[in-house]
């Protein structure tokens, strides 16, 4: 898993989500778009779609590891302000924007 600053953006190796910011210390997730959050709640974010996108749809089998997993997710949600649940899911539905404008970025 990494996570990389480029310029304005930092992006998640291993998924498809990303985050912008917007002012300093403060970002938008590609997986909830309509918040702005700090730079810590967006390392979460990614963070979270990095596990989620590892896992896939091992997340959803019952194992020892798995609940690990969750417990993980859990953990890295809070910081978001979320439900561990409602992340994975924004993160697996693959809520990538098609477009910078819902990040606030203009051309």
């Amino acid at each position: 898993m990494a996570i990389r600053r480029e310029g304005q953006w930092l992006t998640a190796e291993g998924s498809a989500h990303c985050a912008y910011e917007v002012g300093p210390g403060r970002f938008r997730l590609s997986l909830w778009p309509g918040v702005r959050v700090s730079a810590r709640a967006a390392l979460a974010g990614l963070t979270i779609a990095e596990m989620s996108a590892r896992w896939g749809r091992g997340l959803w089998v019952d194992t020892p590891n798995t609940r690990m997993v969750w417990g993980l997710i859990r953990v890295q949600a809070q910081t978001l302000g979320m439900d561990a649940l409602d992340a994975v899911m924004r993160c697996q539905a693959g809520e990538v924007p098609s477009d910078a404008a819902v990040l606030g970025v203009s051309a």
